[in-house]
């Protein structure tokens, strides 16, 4: 008998550690970033087009939670709300992805150099509501960057509120700009005389 009720206490504490079910979350919040980069020609033919992934920096993140927790706004002496109101190609070679990445390392590493304007305004994203951006850029070789250059990323970051282009992403908060948001790597993509680069970035936070 006793045999039977050790039997028993044994299946029952067998039922006790095995779980009954489990399930997934199918609600938890959805976060992705992308680019679509295409070559185009004088034609208006696409010649090559890509898509990728973008890498959000520490410096995004950190403007995603100054959003969410700090009142929707970037604190700084100025008293500017921050934006992220720009979008840039480099040159750099290699291009950086790391988490680490700032406009300043940005924009040292991009040797595009002065006389050309390698970053546009888009459309201007201060804070989170509504929770998702679609923008396209075009740059255009011999005018943002000399005819036969490389290109081999993409940032997108805040400009100075004047209009623009311009050269390189800010790097001060004085202008109220967030420095760098995130950084795109895309297939090394030579621009020909004539020829343009159309960038179209794609945000959500659902």
């Amino acid at each position: 008998m006793y045999k039977f009720v050790g039997f028993g206490l044994l299946g029952f504490l067998a039922l006790l550690i095995i779980p009954v079910s489990s399930s997934t979350q199918s609600d938890e919040p959805n976060m992705y970033g992308m680019a679509t980069v295409s070559l185009i020609d004088e034609s208006g033919n696409i010649l090559i087009e890509n898509q990728m992934h973008n890498e959000v920096v520490d410096q995004g993140t950190a403007f995603m939670l100054n959003q969410t927790f700090n009142g929707g706004t970037w604190d700084n002496s100025e008293g500017f709300g921050v934006k992220v109101n720009g979008m840039c190609v480099s040159n750099a070679n290699p291009f950086s992805t790391a988490d680490s990445e700032t406009a300043t390392t940005f924009n040292s590493d991009n040797n595009i150099g002065g006389g050309f304007t390698n970053c546009n305004k888009i459309t201007n994203w201060s804070t989170l509501t509504p929770t998702s951006i679609s923008t396209t850029s075009s740059f255009l070789a011999g005018t943002a960057f000399a005819d036969s250059t490389t290109i081999t990323g993409i940032g997108v970051c805040g400009l100075p509120e004047s209009a623009g282009p311009f050269l390189d992403c800010e790097t001060g908060a004085g202008s109220g700009t967030i420095v760098l948001f995130s950084v795109i790597d895309i297939p090394n993509t030579t621009v020909s005389s004539g020829n343009q680069l159309d960038v179209t970035y794609t945000f959500n936070l659902d």
